[in-house]
């Protein structure tokens, strides 16, 4: 029970730092900086967020065990720290790729702010529970035809342009 209760600490002290928090003391929990504040009222809902995405990595990390699939796919990242309006911008690019405008390629390298960008946007052969549950979701999901671009998709490092390249089939 002690080490059950000390993993839990652990895990909450870590998903508030994650948020920008910190415990200067025993029992008070304050913003690091000004410019992060986040206000109290927020708190629980960031922590209900957190509880759901790690519910969805594990579900991933878990179907991963029993399905040894593997994929390879092409990605652009508009990343949160380089792109506020990322999700527009991916829209309007995925537009302009489906206009024969610009190459997925091409737009990979202009665009991109994943380091993939400098081979295209390449992500090469990865495993199922290898990515960020949204992105594992759309790249082993049979409903997405290969080589069509899907998204955008949202994840923790921005709103991306996924287009799958191959997927093993699943083993019955």
């Amino acid at each position: 029970v002690i080490c059950l209760v000390a993993i839990t600490m652990t895990w909450l002290l870590s998903a508030l730092a994650c948020q920008g928090y910190f415990l200067p003391g025993r029992l008070s929990v304050t913003p690091m900086t000004a410019a992060r504040a986040i206000p109290m009222a927020n708190l629980f809902e960031s922590l209900a967020k957190i509880a759901e995405y790690n519910k969805r990595y594990w579900s991933t990390a878990a179907a991963a065990l029993f399905d040894e699939r593997t994929a390879k796919a092409s990605h652009i990242l508009f990343g949160f720290q380089k792109y506020e309006d990322g999700e527009i911008r991916a829209a309007q690019l995925k537009a302009r790729i489906e206009e024969g405008e610009i190459s997925f390629t091409d737009a990979a390298k202009q665009f991109s702010t994943c380091p993939s960008a400098a081979r295209g946007g390449d992500l090469g052969t990865f495993k199922r529970g290898a990515m960020v549950p949204e992105f594992d979701e759309t790249v082993f999901n049979v409903d997405v035809p290969l080589g069509a671009i899907s998204g955008p998709v949202k994840t923790q490092f921005g709103h991306h342009l996924i287009q799958v390249v191959e997927r093993a089939a699943k083993k019955e």
